[in-house]
């Protein structure tokens, strides 16, 4: 948190707990276990210093209730095992500070406000949000941004200590015969899947009306109706319009060069003109620009298929399902031929597993292969039954641009539920086998930065039995 705290060894704090982790997405009975009721104190205390930082009681605490939320099996005392890994976090960051490896405020600004808006939509509004904390927007914002720089850092840190490491196959192999057979990892059951997608064609008309629609919002505006409400109300921005629109301090490089161009051509309050993307069509107001990052304002209004449209293209996707089923094409020369899907024509229509943002750690990632949780409620739905070769129904779904499209899909392959093994899981193994070494060189470089750093560790925590060795002296 961005409290400012000026402490010594002998001076005690009163801090209020800052629970935002807590009262989004931790069970209830959880969040009386920890705080009790909104307004709990906390007595705040240094229990520990590296160098020249102090760790408060505050940030055990805290991080026990972020290690929580993301449900993180805490082996031995947790509270022992926070203070360890808040001894190794301080150690990366004075180790960044003599390196000169730092993150730039407009990137953790940017994260800051990511999880603004993970935090707005899990409280229902920003306005349930603020009166939760008493306080406004800005002011729990500065108060992650510290917390959250110093993450950032000491992450990095760690990448650049860790970033050579490298797995041989023979370490590979090694790794996996030294794990023991009661303790091999079980895999779940995963599928291979091919899909062809159509996207209905959109009427001049439609789009007319979708422009003019747009400009009759612009007139609006200058003439003195608030941005704000309109884009509430009618922007299909799912992510912006309950702010009003407002997108957040985002670099150039994420913005559609579309979009960009004309954003950051923008001065004071001025209104765009419609601008085309291929989300659709969007009009935009400047809000704050610092460099290559900038926040706007936009409505995004897309145009969409008449039902004639729609069910034209159904009609289409079910004959060509029909000429799959008789063998007249195979379903890869099919999709190659038919499909609109740019990602997944070229390769017959396979799938490929990006990850899940809320996920990092999924061993499927640029893999073919999906486990039932990382595929979207109706692919799954749809092929959950299929038996390989199958064609499952057509299905109605959105692009990632938004736009309806449709959809057959087909599983090329699956593989059971089954122990890990070096034949199919080869690339699981190898994360394993690169994680497990990563960590391996962290533990060298923490017992040597050990012996060379003033660390001081409080007597109620002298006892721990530490994951890394050599805290206390």
């Amino acid at each position: 948190m961005k409290n400012r705290i000026t402490c010594s060894l002998s001076v005690l704090k009163v801090l209020v707990l800052p629970v935002f982790l807590v009262v989004l997405g931790l069970p209830k009975s959880l969040e009386a276990q920890v705080i009790g009721q909104n307004d709990t104190l906390v007595l705040d205390r240094v229990v520990a210093v590296v160098g020249k930082y102090p760790i408060l009681q505050s940030d055990i605490e805290n991080q026990l209730i972020e290690l929580k939320r993301q449900g993180v099996a805490i082996p031995g005392d947790p509270k022992c095992y926070s203070l360890d890994s808040l001894l190794v976090s301080k150690l990366l960051i004075i180790q960044a500070e003599i390196d000169s490896v730092m993150v730039t405020d407009e990137d953790v600004q940017r994260t800051v406000d990511l999880k603004m808006q993970q935090f707005i939509m899990e409280a229902g509004s920003q306005e349930n949000l603020e009166n939760y904390f008493k306080k406004p927007l800005l002011e729990i914002k500065q108060d992650l941004f510290k917390p959250q720089k110093d993450q950032m850092i000491a992450q990095k840190m760690d990448g650049e200590i860790t970033n050579k490491v490298a797995v041989t196959p023979s370490e590979v192999q090694k790794y996996f015969k030294q794990i023991p057979a009661a303790q091999i990892p079980l895999r779940p059951a995963a599928m291979e899947i091919r899909e062809i997608v159509l996207k209905p064609e959109v009427s001049e008309q439609e789009i007319t009306r979708v422009q003019n629609r747009l400009k009759e919002f612009r007139d609006r505006i200058q003439k003195g109706e608030s941005f704000t409400t309109l884009a509430v109300l009618y922007s299909e921005d799912k992510g912006s319009a309950p702010r009003g629109g407002v997108l957040g301090m985002t670099p150039r490089s994420q913005l559609v060069p579309e979009f960009a161009a004309v954003a950051f051509n923008l001065k004071g309050n001025e209104l765009s003109r419609v601008v085309k993307t291929e989300y659709g069509y969007h009009i935009m107001q400047l809000i704050d620009r610092r460099g290559d990052v900038i926040n706007v304002k936009h409505i995004l209004l897309s145009p969409k298929p008449t039902i004639e449209e729609k069910m034209a293209i159904r009609q289409r996707l079910d004959s060509i399902a029909q000429f799959i089923r008789e063998n007249k094409i195979s379903f890869e020369d099919a999709a190659l031929k038919y499909s609109s899907a740019k990602d997944t024509r070229a390769n017959g229509g396979l799938l490929v597993n990006t990850g899940n943002p809320q996920d990092p750690n999924s061993q499927n990632v640029n893999t073919t292969w999906f486990e039932p949780q990382e595929l979207s409620p109706e692919v799954f739905n749809a092929v959950k039954n299929l038996k390989v070769g199958e064609i499952s129904k057509i299905i109605e779904t959105q692009d990632d641009s938004n736009s309806v499209v449709y959809k057959i899909l087909s599983v090329k392959s699956n593989k059971p539920a089954h122990k890990a093994d070096l034949k199919q899981d080869y690339q699981y193994l190898q994360s394993l086998a690169l994680n497990n070494k990563k960590q391996k060189e962290l533990n060298d470089w923490v017992e040597k930065k050990q012996q060379s750093m003033y660390i001081r560790i409080d007597s109620d925590f002298q006892g721990c039995q530490f994951e890394h060795k050599g805290w206390v002296k």
